[in-house]
């Protein structure tokens, strides 16, 4: 079978979509730094996208960090690569054309600091991963112990770190007279872009005297735009069966498809040093801030996912998708989302309703085999932001908080360590001690409502010392407890959900 590339696009069937445009003219704008699955299934088909639409004028040069495996692959590809959309039980097709050039910077240093340098380029966009960008969050700055910091540190003419690379990229357009860029975080982080200013600014600091550009610091932070930005798109490496799939639905061979879901969200900040591609048009939303929507994702996703796992894991099911398929599961999702959009920012432009809408749909892909098992860890901090938060912000505007504490009670339940088909439930949390000790304490798989959350909700990192003393959240917590218990997760939240408890809860 023949490989995907320019010159066999003309084999691929009419059915899947394929780039429109001439992408022999296109120029090279954006360098991305981190091209992995997740950039392939996300920012790199907006861009995509927009050339569909607007014509061809936003290649990207892409840059993995550390594997050249990536650029191995799709050069004889000429940068073309599929994306499999897989949405319940029909999967669909379509190349994106994007990439113009794909590199590794551990092999091919120069040729991505002369992409970085070169005079058309506009945007460089980033997915480096939490470590990859050496922030320290206890300083709120560079980690200085990094050996790869430290390197280039100590010889930044010689930078091979991805920030070391971009401030000596930054200093050579500096002295070439060429304008400056925007530095554009894609990562799954909160204000990554401040987290890149950051780091960058405190990089420079420490070497710019070194490189004779004692304006340098001042020079970037005038001149850079380092906007935030929040994503979120499950991405999946392909596996043997995907390429083969590909294969079939494309007629030629792929060697590097992703896998992924219809959801996708990219909320940029609206700040830019440069010209920008029209991401709006392919579904970007373009705002001022990026905090209520960080806020809406941990709040309405974080705290989906928190509540839909514990509540499945429980009834025995081993996916969230296969817990959406319960209805009274459903509906209570459906709800908690419902009470959390009431704590929301009232001003924002997106429709939180359609967001919740997208939320549920996402939930019950079966496409989607994301484990009940896998959800619970470490779900102690979301449990935190996601729940008690505004929890605690509808108790202060008078407001039901069943749902909420519903999943409270839940989580509280998973701690007991079995399920309703008496199968292990595994507890892996920063905070497993000190909440197993907890549980045991009140009398492990034997104790009672009330001693469970007596015993839990005195775990100060995450209740405080507020709420413990709070009669109606313990009240309304053990109340929940005590359904799951007397009624297993689905009749208690029947329970939960009939018009009689909704009239006493309002």
């Amino acid at each position: 079978m023949e490989q995907l590339s320019n010159a066999t696009l003309g084999l691929v069937p009419h059915a899947v979509v394929t780039p429109s445009y001439d992408r022999s003219v296109v120029p090279t704008r954006i360098v991305h730094l981190g091209t992995g699955t997740f950039h392939r299934s996300h920012s790199a088909i907006y861009t995509d996208q927009v050339m569909q639409l607007e014509g061809p004028n936003w290649g990207i040069f892409a840059t993995s960090i550390h594997n050249p495996a990536l650029s191995l692959a799709l050069a004889p590809q000429n940068g073309l690569y599929t994306v499999l959309v897989d949405d319940n039980d029909t999967r669909r097709a379509r190349v994106i054309g994007s990439l113009n050039h794909v590199a590794c910077l551990a092999q091919s240093r120069d040729e991505v600091i002369n992409a970085l340098v070169a005079p058309q380029t506009e945007i460089v966009t980033l997915t480096l991963g939490a470590r990859g960008y050496g922030y320290d969050a206890s300083h709120d700055g560079l980690d200085v112990s990094l050996p790869d910091v430290q390197l280039d540190l100590h010889s930044p003419q010689s930078a091979r770190s991805p920030i070391g690379v971009l401030a000596w990229a930054i200093l050579q357009r500096k002295l070439n007279g060429r304008p400056p860029l925007t530095l554009l975080s894609c990562d799954h982080l909160p204000a990554n872009g401040k987290i890149l200013q950051r780091v960058l600014e405190h990089y420079i600091d420490r070497v710019q005297n070194d490189l004779n550009a004692p304006d340098l610091l001042q020079y970037f932070l005038d001149q850079y735009a380092c906007p935030c930005s929040l994503v979120d798109r499950t991405a999946l490496a392909a596996s043997p069966a995907d390429v083969s799939s590909a294969e079939a639905l494309l007629s030629v061979h792929d060697a590097a498809p992703v896998v992924t879901e219809p959801f996708s969200q990219w909320i940029i900040q609206d700040w830019f040093s440069t010209d920008r591609p029209q991401w709006e048009k392919a579904g970007a939303v373009l705002v001022t801030h990026v905090a209520p929507f960080e806020q809406a994702q941990s709040i309405m996703l974080h705290a989906g996912h928190f509540a839909l796992a514990h509540l499945g894991a429980v009834a025995g099911c081993k996916t969230l998708a296969q817990a959406m398929q319960h209805p009274e599961i459903a509906r209570y999702i459906d709800d908690l989302l419902e009470d959390a959009i009431f704590t929301l920012p009232k001003h924002t432009r997106i429709d939180w309703d359609r967001y919740k809408q997208k939320l549920l749909r996402r939930f019950g892909n079966s496409a989607q085999t994301i484990t009940t098992a896998q959800t619970t860890i470490d779900s102690s901090s979301v449990l935190v932001s996601g729940i008690l938060e505004p929890l605690k912000i509808r108790m202060v505007h008078g407001q039901s908080i069943e749902h909420h504490a519903t999943a409270v009670a839940a989580w509280m339940r998973y701690l007991t360590g079995y399920n309703e088909r008496n199968e292990e439930l595994r507890v892996s949390d920063p905070l497993q001690d000190e909440l197993l000790q907890a549980v045991l304490s009140a009398g492990g798989r034997t104790a009672s409502a009330f001693d469970l959350v007596e015993a839990l909700i005195h775990v100060r990192p995450i209740f405080g010392t507020t709420l413990p003393k709070d009669l109606e959240f313990t009240r309304r917590v053990t109340a929940a407890l005590q359904d799951i218990m007397d009624e297993r997760v689905l009749g208690a939240l029947k329970l939960l959900n009939s018009p009689n408890r909704r009239i006493q809860a309002s």
